[in-house]
């Protein structure tokens, strides 16, 4: 088909110019656009969590586990761990390393790729945790959350890998963004702790993600 061909070609260009030392001006686009769909996604676990703690806390309050009896909260804690459990028996197929660590270790070996399942087990996982009121936070989830979204935007595109350890961060730093309303904190999280750099090419699409 014409149109496809015009759209690989045209899809092929932008690889080659996004795999340029000083381009910038298309990443910070690009960090635009999975800050967005990053956003989206945390959004979406956010009312989520909240809504199942609605319905299954007293009262319909957030995060009002003190208010159930001793013997309730060891049962929604059991609860939840069993679904975990089943959900990555089921699911995982031999890879249980879900949150900060996962997205650290794609970006070291794996140039930042990350894949759709890792990104569904951590959503309905990490609301599985939080709604049962285990010892976690919003943080991990949501950050491999970002940071895969954004992974798999770059995969779709078939951007380099220099752009798409970007679109890693971009996606880090959105997300935490989202989930604590702290941008700001999210890009430096980003830039210290996923990509472990600090550099102008980077810097601008992680600030405009967040």
């Amino acid at each position: 088909m014409p149109l496809q061909k015009t759209i690989r070609a045209l899809l092929d260009r932008l690889r080659v110019h996004l795999s340029g030392a000083d381009v910038q001006l298309l990443p910070a686009l690009l960090g635009i656009l999975v800050g967005l769909l990053s956003g989206i996604v945390i959004i979406c676990f956010r009312l989520l969590i909240d809504w199942i703690q609605i319905v299954v806390l007293p009262h319909g309050t957030i995060d009002g586990f003190e208010l159930l009896l001793p013997h309730e909260r060891l049962l929604l804690s059991l609860l939840s761990a069993a679904c975990i459990a089943l959900l990555f028996i089921l699911f995982a197929r031999g890879r249980f390393v879900v949150g900060i660590v996962n997205v650290i270790e794609r970006l070291a070996y794996f140039q930042g790729h990350l894949g759709w399942r890792m990104l569904l087990m951590q959503f309905f996982g990490g609301v599985l945790a939080i709604t049962g009121g285990h010892s976690v936070g919003r943080e991990g989830p949501s950050i491999h959350l970002g940071a895969a979204i954004s992974s798999l935007a770059g995969q779709y595109l078939r951007v380099p890998n220099n752009t798409m350890r970007t679109l890693v961060g971009c996606g880090s730093a959105a997300a935490i963004a989202a989930s604590f309303n702290t941008p700001l904190a999210g890009v430096i999280f980003a830039m210290e702790v996923i990509m472990l750099e600090y550099s102008i090419g980077s810097f601008i699409p992680v600030i405009l993600a967040a």
